[in-house]
């Protein structure tokens, strides 16, 4: 058990609209790094299904590469905690990706951001800590905003996932949704969704959640996301993401 990793969690017509982590959580939203710039992070992720635990802390990495394209790596260091047998822990699957700002309006919104993620099989799947396979997984964000302090996010992605973490399932569909309410310069709050749909399942599973993002000083950010599945085929119940990110 315990073979599946990929939620996302697994993110200008000419310019951003400035250097600024991500806020959404289940989906990807155009803030990014400028052009040369590196973003480094912290993301905690803690998901519990009926038989076990599965905590992951990832050192997370953004940088500009050129206009209107970011790359990101993930490494993270995953820990399993069954109710039976013994505890399992060390490098899970190493994750590299890149978005894309193929269209944004002068003022930042609308926006469209293609984007593609690749899983190494780095984890020892023996262990449940990875995969045992190099898994895609790509995707179109949309977004806009509203009342000048509403942003609306929709993001389309497929996951070729095979036999990864956590279920025996095949190719997933999902459809991620994120609502942002900017209440001041600093502080969002968010309401999310995630529908998932696996080839090898009759259900479709829904992660639904809310979370709020803090911004200390225009280079450092925090944020919690605590949400809850359900008709999860994997037994997965509840997830907790914290992040915390650092422009330079």
């Amino acid at each position: 058990m315990l073979k599946k990793f990929l939620i996302p969690a697994l993110c200008a017509a000419s310019t951003f609209a400035g250097a600024e982590p991500q806020r959404a959580f289940l989906t990807t939203e155009n803030k990014f790094p400028e052009i040369g710039a590196l973003e480094i992070g912290y993301d905690y992720t803690g998901r519990e299904f009926d038989t076990l635990k599965y905590n992951s802390h990832s050192f997370v990495a953004r940088y500009g590469l050129i206009e209107n394209l970011t790359a990101r790596a993930h490494v993270p260091f995953d820990s399993r905690k069954p109710d039976f047998g013994s505890d399992q822990q060390g490098l899970g699957d190493v994750v590299v990706g890149l978005d894309l700002v193929a269209y944004q309006d002068v003022f930042s919104f609308p926006f469209v951001i293609p984007h593609l993620d690749i899983s190494f099989p780095t984890g020892d799947d023996n262990k449940g800590l990875g995969s045992g396979d190099t898994l895609l997984r790509f995707g179109v964000a949309v977004g806009t905003k509203t009342h000048e302090q509403f942003n609306w996010i929709i993001d389309f992605s497929y996951a070729s996932v095979y036999d990864a973490k956590a279920s025996e399932k095949d190719d997933v569909f999902e459809i991620g949704f994120s609502w942002i309410w900017e209440i001041s310069d600093q502080f969002t709050f968010n309401l999310e969704a995630l529908f998932q749909h696996a080839e090898d399942t009759s259900s479709d599973a829904v992660l639904l959640g809310g979370g709020m993002n803090y911004k200390w000083t225009p280079a450092l950010q925090t944020g919690v996301f605590l949400g809850e599945w359900t008709n999860q085929d994997s037994g997965e119940d509840k997830v907790l993401n914290i992040t915390a990110a650092y422009t330079f």
